[in-house]
């Protein structure tokens, strides 16, 4: 899981860098102090995946679901190994897209998740 932060016009940018390194982006949630876990199901594994999911964006009225938090969201990543899992998290800290958690998030937001529910 990684927790990333970025302008809209850099949403296409960060998802080529992760499935071009071997990443599948499973979804896309924001932690919200009031709503708590909001949650998107995703899976992009290639380009045009990442090309289908940014002209639905375009087409439609909605927004991306990181603005609801000032650009901070989270995705949850899988891939064949964690080496590409460590290279992914390398890359997009390079590109200044990792963020940290800070201290009121939960650690592990799928044991949060269940116990609210």
């Amino acid at each position: 899981m990684f927790k990333v932060i970025h302008s809209d016009n850099e949403v296409e940018e960060e998802l080529k860098l992760i499935v071009d390194y071997g990443g599948h982006v499973e979804d896309v949630f924001v932690y919200h102090k009031v709503y708590g876990v909001v949650r998107a199901d995703l899976q992009i594994s290639n380009r045009n995946d990442i090309t289908e999911f940014i002209k639905e964006l375009k087409s439609g009225h909605s927004a991306l679901l990181k603005n609801i938090t000032s650009e901070y969201h989270y995705h949850t990543v899988s891939a064949p190994s964690e080496k590409l899992l460590d290279l992914i998290q390398e890359k997009l800290q390079e590109k200044g897209f990792l963020a940290e958690l800070k201290d009121y998030e939960p650690i592990d937001f799928w044991v949060n998740e269940t116990e609210k529910g």
